[in-house]
């Protein structure tokens, strides 16, 4: 998987403020993972998207409705 750097900064920081926060460093493959698991379990309509931004907003209404 490829991303821009902004965002595989954003991964590394989520891993650093678990453990800041008492916890361990979680690993930037474990929040993928845990990220991927959570769009399997939505009722995500995909049919005729176009764009990445389409998609982010048909996420966001299928975990308002989850």
């Amino acid at each position: 998987i490829t991303m821009p750097s902004n965002m595989v900064s954003f991964l590394e920081n989520l891993g650093i403020e678990c453990k800041k926060s008492g916890g361990h460093k979680i690993a930037n493959t474990m929040i993928v993972r845990s990220a991927i698991k959570l769009l399997m379990g939505l009722d995500l309509d995909i049919s005729g998207i176009k764009s990445e931004e389409e998609l982010e907003d048909r996420i966001k209404e299928a975990a308002k409705r989850y």
